[in-house]
């Protein structure tokens, strides 16, 4: 792991330089090239510096940053609930940012993270070059959490939901009602993510004796235009199945309308379930069935695993296992016809 000799020896610069630009020292008279060559030695170097000594040195912000793709996505609501409702209860206020903004004026993000603006970051990440950049910039100064997912580096902590065993949960009510080719439109974004919940699809099918079948593993997006995509090209590949789970509610909304586009009936002809509830689900035609997943109690375990990593904890992995998934049987769902 890099040291602010490191830092130092990289930037040109000695190391004071280096502690008081990245402590954000407004006192320190240095060229504005200066600081940023220390800032972009400590970007490339994924200098991580010791957050309880700079909380010494500085009084924190008390604000905490959650960073997503599309706010406006339903998913958000109930883990942006959940964070703001533990950091309220800490002392803190939450900040709600876009990612791809972030990195768009990623100069301006530099700033923010440099002046001690912001206390630490909460990112939901879409496996894009702006979650790279926004995941750099901010880990090189203050304590980063990576939501709905399994950090890859030991020193940035993560949180995530048992979206296997939601997985599980959605495939084996499938089975249940006596369907036995089920296919399943994946989601994307962090390799983990999806992993998950296809390790969940994949179990239920072998706990049943069903086949695995290639063919019936389909990428699906995140978005309703992608699930839409998705749904046209499996039924186009005129493969037998009479069941569909789907990653997530907006990519079974559009499954819903590529299955209405092409005359496909569901739940008469094929059937549908998605891991992860929202209120939209109440209000499409059929009613779409859901797993219903902890999200509330996500986002206020990100909030906490942020604030311990400014109290000098070391980086943890955490899987909310406080509640089980429950399984929310409406319309979408049926035994097969033939």
């Amino acid at each position: 792991m890099a040291t602010v000799v490191d830092v130092a020896a990289r930037a040109g610069v000695s190391i004071a330089v280096v502690s008081r630009v990245l402590n954000g020292d407004q006192r320190l008279r240095v060229r504005d090239e200066t600081r940023q060559r220390v800032l972009d030695a400590a970007s490339a170097l994924n200098y991580t510096p010791n957050h309880a000594a700079r909380a010494l040195a500085q009084s924190k912000a008390h604000i905490l940053g959650l960073a997503v793709h599309d706010a406006s996505n339903p998913l958000y609501s109930p883990i942006i609930a959940g964070a703001q409702s533990a950091a309220a209860e800490r002392g803190y206020a939450l900040m709600l940012a876009d990612v791809e903004a972030l990195a768009h004026d990623d100069q301006l993000f530099r700033r923010l993270v440099s002046s001690g603006s912001v206390d630490g970051i909460i990112l939901q990440r879409a496996a894009t070059q702006s979650d790279e950049l926004v995941e750099r910039i901010a880990s090189s100064r203050i304590p980063i959490v990576l939501m709905n997912e399994t950090s890859e580096r030991p020193e940035i902590s993560s949180v995530a939901v048992d979206d296997e065993q939601g997985a599980y949960v959605a495939t084996m009510h499938l089975i249940a009602q006596g369907h036995r080719r089920i296919a399943h439109l994946q989601v994307d974004g962090p390799a983990s993510r999806d992993a998950a919940r296809t390790r969940g699809w994949e179990r239920a099918l072998r706990d049943a004796q069903l086949p695995v079948e290639a063919a019936l593993l389909v990428p699906g997006g995140h978005l309703s235009e992608q699930g839409y995509r998705a749904m046209r090209a499996l039924l186009e590949r005129r493969a037998s199945f009479t069941a569909v789970f789907a990653a997530n509610p907006l990519v079974a909304i559009g499954a819903l309308r590529a299955c209405a586009d092409e005359g496909v009936s569901v739940p008469d002809d094929i059937s549908l379930v998605s891991l992860h509830d929202v209120s939209l689900a109440d209000f499409i035609t059929p009613r779409l069935t859901t797993v219903r997943m902890p999200l509330f109690e996500m986002g206020r375990r990100a909030v906490d695993l942020a604030l311990r990593h400014l109290e000098n904890a070391t980086s943890q992995h955490e899987l909310v296992l406080t509640e089980e998934p429950v399984l929310i049987v409406r319309e979408s769902t049926a035994a097969p016809t033939s």
